[in-house]
């Protein structure tokens, strides 16, 4: 109902059913006022002068002459049918053509009943009618017909009721199937925008073939894709065979470094300084092949070209192995190093894949907390959830960090004196894309969590 209410096309015919209620209310209220008020109004005028009228022969000239005034009034001929009553001082009825009236005066003009019965027929009759009681106690009460407005009072009055609840009843019936037939199209341009989000550039919007709006738009966006998709592949091939272009000279020149540091070594005349040079310009070399590996790697993840070898996997152990690999290091430099995580514990994961995330987090961990730190790693279910965990005590993250932290090559501020190329938290992210994971982060109070969240398949 939320969603419902949320769409823009429900909202639109919605207004759409309350505009046009609105619209048919002024009809009927027009209507109203030709058909009930104005003519209502009028016999107001005229019953009021003839109570008027008739009252003041019954004072100046007695009963019986207000009785043939009365009775000369019913036979003259009308575009109402007359009605009235007149009562002696003391009870007695002395003319009257009204079926019924009420026991006492009313204190202003009011509507009664005045049916009448022909030939064992009723036929409906609305008196409104003039009640007075006269200075000597006799009553008076004069009125014309009004069944006919009175029934148009009544039509109109059903009517504006029925026409106002079928105008939002068919607004909003058509207001959902509007939201429902706008809604699928719009799912599925959305559907398409998420697959390609994902990394999935082949996607397409559907096309109905109705030449509508909807057909016009995903046309378009298919253009567009299908552009952005060729534009990707042109990238990917120049950056791959970028790669492979610079893979082969920088192991020849790694591998020339090398014979060179070889024959310096043997060179007893050769300065210690040139050898430290040519150990330096290897060192350089073998980092840049690793960064051009770990690019290519990323690229492979993001673009949906890696190949997945998921199998079931004993997490505990995964994490064991991690931990073990760098707990030389964090005794080296006096950083508390511990594994919370109980078995049975398995999933079905990529295990080199995860081997390596976890690897880059504690690496990450290690290098930027101080001595003394703790490092925690974490691993349990949550839901419907394997979640992983890396929590440290060191100085963390500035919230403005937060949405670059997995760019390549992006530093955080003060992070410049730490070891490092920038790609670790990238390769992090795209391994947790590949197998359809979310990655959080936190503020651990001190230090930063990392938490890589794996649906269990």
């Amino acid at each position: 109902m939320t969603r419902l209410l949320r769409s823009l096309s429900f909202r639109l015919a919605l207004t759409y059913a309350m505009l046009f209620g609105l619209s048919v209310g002024l009809l009927f209220a027009a209507g109203y006022w030709l058909r009930v008020i104005r003519p209502m109004s009028e016999v107001r005028v005229a019953v009021e002068g003839e109570a008027a009228r008739i009252g003041a022969i019954y004072r100046k000239s007695g009963i019986d002459a207000a009785r043939s005034a009365l009775n000369l009034r019913a036979h003259t001929p009308a575009a109402r049918m007359p009605f009235h009553v007149l009562v002696a001082p003391g009870g007695q009825i002395v003319a009257a053509n009204l079926p019924s009236w009420a026991p006492a005066a009313a204190s202003d003009l009011s509507v009664i009943e005045a049916d009448k019965f022909v030939d064992g027929f009723e036929i409906d009759h609305s008196a409104f009618v003039r009640d007075r009681t006269m200075p000597d106690g006799g009553r008076l009460i004069v009125g014309r017909d009004v069944q006919d407005i009175v029934d148009d009072e009544d039509l109109l009055r059903t009517g504006a009721l029925w026409m106002l609840c079928g105008s939002l009843a068919l607004g909003i019936t058509g207001g959902w199937l509007m939201s429902r037939a706008i809604g699928k199209r719009i799912d599925s341009v959305t559907s398409t925008a998420l697959q390609v989000m994902e990394g999935d550039l082949s996607g397409r919007v559907p096309v109905r073939g109705t030449q509508d709006d909807f057909d016009r738009l995903s046309a378009t966006l298919n253009l567009m894709l299908s552009r952005i998709e060729g534009l990707f592949e042109t990238v990917r091939r120049v950056s791959d065979n970028a790669a492979h272009e610079l893979r082969t000279p920088l192991a020849r020149l790694a591998g020339k470094l090398e014979v060179l540091e070889q024959d310096v070594c043997k060179d007893a005349a050769a300065s210690p300084a040139i050898a430290a040079s040519v150990a330096e310009a290897i060192a350089e070399a073998n980092r840049l092949r690793g960064i051009l590996a770990a690019l290519i790697r990323i690229s492979r993840l993001e673009g949906g070209r890696a190949t997945l070898h998921i199998q079931r996997t004993d997490v505990v152990q995964l994490l064991e192995d991690v931990v073990e690999f760098y707990q030389p290091e964090a005794e080296r430099r006096d950083i508390a190093l511990t594994l919370d995580a109980h078995r049975p514990l398995v999933a079905d994961l990529d295990l080199d894949m995860v081997f390596q995330a976890i690897s880059n987090l504690l690496d990450n961990a290690l290098k930027h907390v101080p001595e003394g730190s703790r490092v925690d790693v974490r691993a349990g279910r949550q839901g419907g959830e394997l979640v992983l965990g890396v929590f440290d005590d060191g100085p963390g993250l500035l919230p403005a960090d937060l949405d670059r932290v997995t760019e390549p090559f992006f530093r955080a501020e003060g992070s410049a004196s730490v070891p490092g190329d920038g790609l670790g938290l990238s390769m992090l992210a795209a391994i947790a894309q590949v197998h359809g994971a979310r990655m959080e982060f936190s503020d651990n109070r001190p230090g930063l969590g990392v938490v890589l969240r794996f649906p269990l398949r």
